[in-house]
This record gives structure tokens, sequence and C-alpha cells, in this order.
């Protein structure tokens, strides 16, 4: 009885803290957004508006659920992906030390998982339309971040952005990639995106 007794007021305090946590960094549920949203969102932040983009409806999930967010895409200028963890449950703090360090003679971990060319096809720009190439750069930082989520994106987004401009290494191009449910997707597509992420919870 002591057990279950310990066991319920462990729960309820990770409920709660869970709750604070939420409130303390303006968490909430997914939803639907749109350009003035998600620069609302973006000016919250200052975030570079220029670089928003966003994913397509046929990428959504794989993209929401394959990734922590916030979170950082890594390639070289040839397109090539690069691991910044050092092992598997490396967490994304290492991109504080690890952006500023990019540098032309660096030696990266390139794993072959994907390309920046892949990746970019599953991309639009901020109303829906396809994205014009991507300007010469010796690195390319796709950062993954949703209105969602928050002060998060203050604390994570906002100053990984910042390293990459103020890297005097290298020249580095930043998108930041908006993992929201997007409006120019249509009702239906949304409502059933909904459904499945309910499901999910």
């Amino acid at each position: 009885m002591k057990k279950l007794i310990s066991l319920t007021v462990v729960l309820v305090f990770l409920t709660s803290c869970q709750a604070i946590m939420k409130k303390m960094y303006g968490i909430k549920d997914p939803d639907i957004e749109n350009e003035r949203t998600i620069k609302k969102a973006a000016a919250k932040y200052k975030l570079d508006p220029a670089n928003i983009v966003t994913v397509n409806s046929d990428a959504f999930l794989k993209e929401l659920s394959g990734r922590s967010i916030p979170d950082v895409a890594v390639f070289d200028s040839n397109g090539n992906y690069i691991e910044y963890r050092v092992t598997d449950t490396s967490c994304n703090a290492g991109l504080f030390k690890f952006i500023p360090e990019l540098n032309l003679k660096g030696n990266y971990n390139k794993t072959g998982l994907t390309n920046l060319q892949a990746e970019l096809a599953k991309f639009r720009d901020i109303n829906g339309n396809v994205l014009k190439a991507t300007e010469g750069s010796d690195f390319y930082l796709l950062i993954y971040w949703t209105v969602w989520t928050g002060k998060l994106n203050k604390d994570h987004v906002k100053i990984w952005e910042d390293l990459a401009v103020n890297n005097k290494n290298c020249k580095i191009k930043a998108l930041t990639v908006n993992l929201d449910i997007q409006e120019y997707w249509g009702k239906s597509k949304c409502d059933s995106i909904l459904n499945k992420l309910n499901k999910k919870n």
C-alpha cells in the first residue's frame, strides 16, 4: 500500500511539474499555423523572417516524429549530411559549441544518412510555394522549430541562428524550418493530420 501511495505522489508531482514547465516555456498543443502566426512567433523570438521555410504535408508526420524539436541538421557545401552528435544518445546541447567551431578545415562525420537536396525537396516557403535555389555557402543549417514550443525557440533556435551568422571561419546559410501544421495544406489535410496526432496522444 505504501508503494502505491508513493507512486501516486510521484505521478502527481511529475504531472504538475510538466504543467508548470509547459506554462514557464509557453509550450502549447500543436495548432494550424499560417504566414501571420508564424511571422508573429518569429518576431517574438527575433528569428530572421527571410530564412523561414515550412514542410510540405506529405513529409510532415515523418519529419515531426523523426526528430526532436528544436534541432539542427548540418550539411557541407556539397550537400553531404554531417552528424554533429558524438553518440546516438547525445542531445542537441552540443550544437552550442559545434556551430561556432565549424570551419573549412574541419574533419566531420559524413554519414550518408541523407543529403541537402533530398531535405530541401520536402520544404516550401511560408506560403506553400516551391523554394528557390539556395545561395552557395560553405555549410547549411536546417534549424527545426515550431510555434508551439514557445520559449525554447529563443533559448535554442535564436541562439543557433546567431551562432551561424557570427561564425567568421566560414559562410553558413541557416534556414529555420517550421514544423507546424500549415493552413495552406487545406482544411481536409489539416484535419486529417490533427486527428492522427490526437490518436497518438
